[in-house]
């Protein structure tokens, strides 16, 4: 069985940021989905994509237990929680 549920729902994310004498980094550390307030403490893999001229930050996250996919539009300033894997599937 696949652990990865699609969700490709809007979710609210705040975020952190912090600079280096090399670069800037961004954090997700808390995102709202129906309600409920999900902290993450650990940022694994994040990259860019092109939907057609739009560019997008993918951010794979996880709380410690769930891993989640979420998607940062630049054009439109909207985050998208794409897909979780649920830790205790697996």
């Amino acid at each position: 069985m696949n652990p990865i549920v699609s969700i490709n729902q809007p979710v609210d994310v705040i975020v952190s940021f912090s600079r280096s004498a090399h670069t800037t980094g961004v954090m997700p550390v808390k995102m709202r989905h129906h309600g409920v307030d999900i902290s993450l403490t650990k940022l694994g893999l994040c990259y860019p994509i092109r939907h057609g001229t739009r560019l997008c930050y993918i951010f794979d996250v996880s709380d410690g237990t769930n891993d989640y996919s979420l998607e940062f539009d630049t054009t439109t300033l909207r985050w998208t929680l794409l897909s979780l894997i649920d830790g205790a599937s697996l």
